[in-house]
């Protein structure tokens, strides 16, 4: 038992969950890119991913003529096959077919994994020898991750097509055999504390809070994050009309669930024990409330700005140069005339940096979701028993931006298998996003250069926004008493009591995002996440900024920030190490709003 901690056991169970969620935010990403789930108008007054349905003030600008063409061009995709990829997906990716030969998850397994850690049970309070329990306590370990590593591919072969009944009744059944093996490993263990005449051996590296925690946990924990999950499933299948209210009690279920797995963790309420326990925060609800003003007078207050200029940018460039920005920003990453992305791993041969880019592709860690059903996201996972991280790229969220988004959660996981805060890890995404832009700027045109990176600024500045509005909405939420009984009415009403400092819920519907519809999803998949991607773009861009002086010296920064961070090292920790700036400092925003507005 001197391989993993009990709480490192449970870290994978929150992993196999959240590293998912990581990136599922719809749009053009989910994760999803991150930064560009409020997706701008660009060609004709529609967004390209439909779970992010964002309105801007393009829809009032006079069209080109030529709009309705360039629309055209750009839906002219290969749809591919279960059986059939081009040549160069073939290449780099798994196809759907591979995938689901790779999950052999059967009931026989379970018991199998069962039976040997009953054995292993029995062996360690009869006290035998240390060294044969702790062997028989390895070979039930592998197993353990070999059942991880199948909910893991479970959940790509759901993400891939959420509307076939059977893999979504597979995906509920493998996330449900892990967490009753999760219950009877940490039932296994109470025994052989409790037991086990060998137990000061056996226990030899688990810490006072290793043992607090274990004997703490109860086996309703499992219960409720299953209900959760089926209520997902269930979610991800709704459609109009009835998406609107169904979604709220859904919603008004699930946060109930969680707080009630709060209390059994010994914490008031969700949102404080998710910050804590799950994402490795290290900063505060008063550190959050000086950052959420930041934004607003600097992202926010400027938003219109930064909408106006790319857009007035874009609407006067040439048919020709407008398809280029259009095709990059919502086309696939190899359906152009140039891979950028192949280019810009390229550009870093000879490094680590090169390395752990080619890793993703050269192994074929990739599924390419072409379904129309697929999830609308784009996520990095681990699998455990192959000792990789691998990625899915939704049908909607394989942009250049995106590819080279989840590459970052990729190249990091090589180092840190185990996320502890995962406002670095988006900022390693993040960072590698913003990293490629700059890469970009000697490889286009400087008119198509100033559209795009007018775009991405504007995006990141919004994404933010929304960030803080989201989670500030969270935060009243899981204070609540009981959400039992609460309506879309309710639910909306604290959302535009919210809105009220960012322009009113009326001027972000129509400007920004449709963000009663909006919340409905992130906050029902990814809870008490969202905060996470708005600090961690404000110390991406500062790595933006520092790429805009010196490019090489960001990509060593950002090698650092890779590599070079420690197991279980926190957000600032990292941060302060690595350079990047802090996003609670107000001398940040002013460093960084000429670098965003370009002046």
């Amino acid at each position: 038992m001197k391989t993993r901690s009990w709480l490192q056991m449970l870290a994978l169970l929150l992993a196999i969950v959240i590293t998912l969620s990581a990136c599922d935010i719809g749009g053009n990403s989910t994760g999803e890119t991150e930064q560009s789930t409020v997706e701008s108008t660009v060609a004709d007054g529609t967004t390209a991913g439909e779970d992010n349905t964002t309105q801007t003030s393009a829809e009032t600008t006079t069209e080109k003529t030529e709009e309705t063409t360039k629309e055209e061009e750009t839906t002219k995709e290969e749809e591919t096959t279960e059986e059939e990829l081009s040549e160069y997906r073939a290449s780099i990716s798994k196809s759907i077919k591979e995938i689901k030969e790779m999950y052999t998850l059967t009931d026989e397994y379970f018991d199998e994994a069962l039976a040997k850690l009953a054995e292993f049970e029995e062996k360690a309070i009869l006290g035998e020898d240390s060294e044969q329990v702790d062997a028989l306590y390895d070979e039930f370990e592998d197993m353990f991750y070999h059942i991880a590593t199948q909910v893991s591919i479970a959940t790509l072969i759901y993400y891939y097509d959420t509307t076939v009944e059977e893999t979504n009744t597979q995906y509920l059944n493998a996330n449900e055999k892990y967490g009753d093996m999760y219950n009877a490993y940490v039932e296994c263990c109470k025994k052989v504390y409790e037991n086990s005449p060998i137990r000061d051996e056996l226990f030899a590296d688990w810490t006072e809070e290793d043992l607090k925690e274990l004997f703490d946990y109860s086996p309703e924990i499992q219960d409720l994050s299953q209900r959760n999950e089926e209520l997902l499933v269930e979610l991800n299948g709704l459609e109009e009309p009835g998406f609107y209210d169904r979604a709220a009690e859904i919603y008004a279920e699930i946060v109930m669930n969680n707080n009630k797995i709060a209390e059994l963790n010994g914490y008031d309420n969700y949102y404080d024990y998710a910050s804590a326990e799950i994402y490795g925060r290290d900063y505060d609800r008063e550190d959050i409330a000086t950052f959420r003003e930041l934004v607003r007078e600097n992202f926010f207050l400027n938003a219109d700005t930064l909408l106006n200029g790319w857009l007035n940018d874009y609407y006067n460039m040439s048919l020709m140069n407008s398809n280029t920005v259009y095709n990059f920003l919502y086309g696939a990453f190899d359906h152009m005339p140039k891979n950028h992305v192949e280019g810009y791993i390229s550009s870093f041969e000879g490094t680590s940096t090169h390395e752990g880019f080619r890793h993703m592709l050269d192994n074929k860690n990739i599924l390419f979701a072409d379904s129309p059903n697929s999830h609308q996201s784009a996520f990095q996972l681990y699998l455990y028993d192959l000792e990789t991280p691998f990625c899915l790229y939704g049908s909607n969220g394989q942009t250049a931006s995106t590819i080279v988004h989840e590459m970052g959660h990729y190249y990091a996981s090589l180092y840190n298998s185990d996320v502890s805060s995962y406002d670095l890890a988006e900022t390693q995404s993040q960072s590698n996003e913003l990293l490629f832009l700059k890469y970009l700027e000697s490889k286009m045109s400087t008119e198509v250069y100033g559209v795009i990176k007018g775009y991405n600024m504007y995006n990141f500045a919004v994404m933010a926004v929304v960030c803080v509005i989201i989670d500030e909405f969270e935060q009243r939420v899981y204070a609540l008493e009981s959400t039992e009984g609460y309506t879309s009415a309710d639910f909306d009403a604290i959302m535009e009591d919210i809105c009220q400092k960012y322009g009113g819920i009326a001027y972000l519907n129509e400007n920004i995002v449709d963000i009663n519809n909006y919340w409905r999803s992130v906050a029902t998949n990814n809870p008490v996440y969202y905060i996470s991607y708005a600090v961690s773009i404000v110390s991406s861009l500062s790595l933006f900024a520092t790429a805009d002086e010196d490019e090489a010296a960001a990509r060593e920064i950002y090698r650092i920030l890779i590599e070079e961070t420690e197991e279980n090292e926190t957000f600032m920790s990292a941060v302060e190490r690595s350079g990047l700036a802090s996003p609670f400092d107000a001398e940040t925003f002013a460093m960084l709003m000429p670098v965003i507005l370009n002046k």
